[in-house]
């Protein structure tokens, strides 16, 4: 079975359009009288700058459109409350996540949860689980729920007890933080692999065969040891002799230039990354496994790293992450970088800040993974490489369960 982790990233003029598309189109048309009527009327003004909109200088023009439309954080404690902000909290396949943003709603509906375990009862219908939906799904299906006799929810300070004929809300399953698993992945381990071939796109400082081949990255079933093998389906620039295992070996690491560096080059680079037994291409699908982005930088007014993906079952970031996710035209989430970071020495330690830089990836049932990465330079700059350091396992693991 293939997963894609599409990071994709474009040229820049790509990325302002792609993130122009995000809007929140959704509006539901409600009777009169519906609890929290008024306050799902507002709607907030998120519009981008527009073209003809007049900066000093086009570095100017670059960061105004940055920060308005890089895009939201994806927490369910401080995404907007919006489509955009919905489908970023409802992609993370984390309910917890998604029962803090339904919860919020709920009161900027102008309503409260009377019973906590109907909560826990809508979230999955919003997450992967049974899910998601849409934002405007959500919206309707509080509203009907509100006006039910026997309800879970209703206006502030008019809870009540329920009639002795309403279904009781108890009993429910409480919520799993993440919908990964500690025990169940199959851990990619850096410090113990080998790195047999370095010549991805061949590009060197290796020969043979245009790959990346990391051998003993781990054993799946148990004492039968198989490689990772990277290899890129496009055009890849970067600097000789950055690729291979860091200075701690720890991380694999990828480098990669900017748009525009050399001319003509986007920026981005599609990669196939394959789980093998050793020396062949003959593929092992694992039942489930990590990979986490650490360190994505661009803080600076130079470039930015962006990493996205598609067809993971989740992922999991900190719960203040500094991120800044928004949505790819096929419905994936996106991550631009938005402060510089120092590089974590361990996957497994980070500091907060360091945590706040990282996303990682959960996947069921894969032998192949596809990802792209990019750095997007500003106008009139070339960016200096940026390295993308990944892991197998890192300290967000902690979001996962047993």
């Amino acid at each position: 079975m293939i997963c894609h982790i599409d990071l994709v990233m474009g040229s820049f003029l790509v990325f302002l359009q792609l993130s122009w598309a995000i809007e929140d189109t959704c509006s539901a048309q409600l009777p009169t009288g519906q609890p929290g009527l008024s306050l799902l009327q507002a709607r907030h003004d998120r519009s981008a700058p527009s073209d003809s909109a007049t900066f000093a200088t086009p570095q100017q023009r670059w960061e105004a459109l940055l920060d308005k439309k890089l895009g939201v954080n994806p927490s369910g404690a401080a995404a907007p409350l919006d489509e955009t902000g919905y489908s970023a909290v409802a992609d993370r396949c984390c309910q917890a996540e998604m029962s803090q943003f339904i919860e919020r709603q709920v009161n900027e509906m102008g309503m409260e949860v009377c019973i906590e375990s109907g909560l826990v009862g809508i979230v999955p219908y919003h997450s992967c689980e049974k899910g998601p939906q849409s934002f405007a799904a959500l919206t309707s299906n509080l509203l009907d729920d509100s006006a039910k006799r026997c309800t879970w929810l209703a206006d502030v300070g008019q809870c009540k007890q329920q009639d002795p004929d309403c279904p009781s809300f108890e009993g429910l399953t409480p919520l799993a933080d993440c919908g990964c698993s500690r025990s169940q992945a199959v851990l990619l381990d850096f410090e113990k692999a080998t790195m047999v071939t370095n010549n991805l796109a061949g590009k060197g400082p290796g020969t043979g065969a245009e790959e990346m081949r990391f051998a003993n990255i781990g054993e799946y079933p148990a004492g039968q040891p198989f490689e990772l093998v990277i290899v890129a389906k496009d055009r890849y620039e970067g600097p000789t002799g950055m690729n291979g295992v860091t200075a701690f070996p720890k991380f694999g690491n990828i480098a990669l230039n900017g748009n525009e560096n050399p001319a003509g080059y986007s920026g981005a680079v599609t990669l196939e990354l394959s789980f093998v037994r050793p020396g062949t291409s003959t593929p092992v699908v694992l039942p489930e496994c990590f990979l986490a982005i650490f360190d994505l930088d661009g803080g600076d007014a130079v470039s930015k790293g962006t990493v996205s993906g598609k067809g993971y079952t989740g992922y999991v970031t900190d719960v203040t992450t500094d991120l800044a996710a928004s949505r790819n035209s096929d419905g994936s989430t996106r991550f631009t970088a938005t402060k510089n970071t120092d590089n974590p020495t361990d996957p497994m330690l980070a500091t907060q800040e360091q945590r706040e830089s990282m996303v990682m990836y959960f996947y069921h049932q894969v032998s192949t993974v596809e990802i792209s990465l990019g750095v997007i330079a500003a106008p009139g700059k070339t960016s200096t490489a940026r390295n993308f350091q990944f892991a197998g396992k890192s300290a967000l693991m902690d979001r996962c369960g047993e």
